[in-house]
């Protein structure tokens, strides 16, 4: 059963990051604070810098040895699944190529695990989630 606490948890672990994107967006497009030029600055460091120094962090503090084996084991079967489906897509539909093969793959298969699913992971399990 889904409590309150347990809702206020996941809320307040989502909220501060939807906030945050809001007013990103709107200091661009409504309120005009930042320039397309300043706006493919922080991208670059975002991509270059900010994401692969979380993505080590994440991944150097994570022991495979202690992951659940059924998780590794669906997600690895999911991510198959998507990818036999977009394969056949490609080679039986006249409108598949292997750019949107892979364009699709990505979306479907590689969330934004870091960025959202670390705090979702927090609020809903605690420290217990043990990383995966």
């Amino acid at each position: 059963m889904i409590t309150i606490k347990d809702l206020y948890n996941v809320l307040s672990a989502m909220v501060p990051l939807y906030v945050a994107m809001i007013l990103a967006y709107g200091s661009v497009r409504w309120w005009k604070i930042f320039t397309p030029v300043q706006c493919s600055g922080i991208n670059r460091f975002v991509s270059v810098f900010a994401v692969p120094l979380l993505s080590f962090h994440f991944i150097s503090t994570n022991n495979p040895y202690m992951m659940d084996g059924p998780f590794i084991l669906a997600d690895t079967l999911s991510k198959l699944a998507v990818l036999l489906a977009l394969a056949t897509w490609v080679k039986l539909s006249p409108n598949g190529s292997l750019d949107w093969m892979i364009t699709l793959f990505s979306v479907a298969t590689l969330p934004n695990t870091l960025v959202m699913g670390i705090p979702l992971l927090s609020a809903m399990y605690g420290q217990f989630y043990g990383g995966l």
